[in-house]
């Protein structure tokens, strides 16, 4: 992820499903890639096509240490998804 911010690619790109790099580290539970990516800007409530968030996928493998930072960082604990749920 390094070598490749480093070369220019952008931390808010989204794939076909819309989600962002911040997305798939926060759902392996990697805090160091988590960290990183926001330190380059990586947008911590930018959704996915389900209308989810980093946080929702940060709860979901039940990383406590992700949750927190993203809610230090301004995560917005109160967006609902297209099922209307909260990430929390």
């Amino acid at each position: 992820v390094k070598y490749l911010v480093e070369h220019g690619a952008d931390v808010n790109k989204t794939n076909n499903n819309g989600k962002t790099p911040l997305i798939y580290a926060c759902s392996t539970g990697n805090e160091v890639i988590v960290k990183y990516l926001v330190e380059y800007g990586a947008d911590v409530d930018k959704e996915s096509q389900d209308g989810e968030t980093p946080l929702f996928n940060a709860c979901k493998s039940g990383n406590i240490a992700i949750v927190k930072k993203l809610v230090e960082l301004g995560a917005n604990t109160n967006k609902e998804n297209q099922d209307g749920r909260t990430p929390l």
